[in-house]
């Protein structure tokens, strides 16, 4: 798809036409074409100076698609509050990727230097008044709520393990105590049961059931 500034021709187009609709509040403008295409507002007015430009030399396209007139962009759209933090929200951005605050202002200004010069002094009176700090302090606590939870998250599992393996060592505990109970009983029946054999085989009383069966073997007479 054919990009002019930068941008998709199609959305360029799309701007334009609600643009042509509705001259007298670009604010309002900027903020239904967001909501229509899902584009940040600071994207939007971005979009919008690139198609001041775009009307202003490429004239098939201002017949086409604003009736043959040009955007002027003389009245300065002041930026909302939603565009401001979008502003320094990327700044801050780009500034982590390791890119200079002036290099990140152009990029977000598609090389336009009135919408870059616009871009640099709402930054430097962020910067006056604490916004960007405000941001990256925001970020921080962001990052360390994150951690907590992420620590919190550890604690419940390891406490659900904890009571996971008391379970199971409880289920065998009561299958020892079981097993053991059981041999017990076994083992005094078998005293039991070894005794009674013991005194009928060695008893003193009647006659000795191993004499009976192993009767003691005749003398043989020693031989010369």
């Amino acid at each position: 798809m054919e990009k002019i500034y930068g941008y998709k021709q199609q959305d360029l187009i799309g701007l334009a036409q609600m643009i042509k609709g509705n001259k007298k509040n670009l604010s309002k403008v900027f903020e239904a074409y967001s909501a229509q295409t899902g584009k940040a507002k600071g994207s939007v007015r971005n979009l919008y100076y690139a198609l001041v430009k775009l009307s202003q030399i490429d004239a098939e396209f201002t017949k086409k698609y604003l009736d043959g007139k040009p955007i002027v962009a003389n009245k300065i759209v002041q930026f909302n509050k939603d565009e401001e933090d979008w502003l320094i929200q990327k700044i801050v951005e780009k500034q982590k990727e390791g890119q200079s605050v002036r290099s990140a202002i152009i990029q977000l200004a598609n090389g336009d230097v009135k919408l870059a010069l616009r871009f640099q002094n709402k930054y430097r009176s962020a910067l006056k008044q604490g916004k960007i700090e405000e941001i990256r302090l925001g970020e921080h606590f962001n990052k360390a709520q994150l951690q907590n939870q992420a620590v919190k998250i550890d604690e419940e599992h390891f406490v659900r393990l904890k009571k996971e393996i008391d379970n199971l060592v409880n289920k065998i505990s009561q299958k020892v105590r079981k097993e053991n109970s059981y041999l017990k009983v076994r083992i005094s029946f078998l005293e039991a049961e070894n005794a009674r054999l013991n005194n009928i085989l060695y008893g003193n009383s009647g006659v000795k059931v191993v004499e009976y069966f192993n009767p003691p073997q005749a003398q043989t007479p020693f031989m010369n």
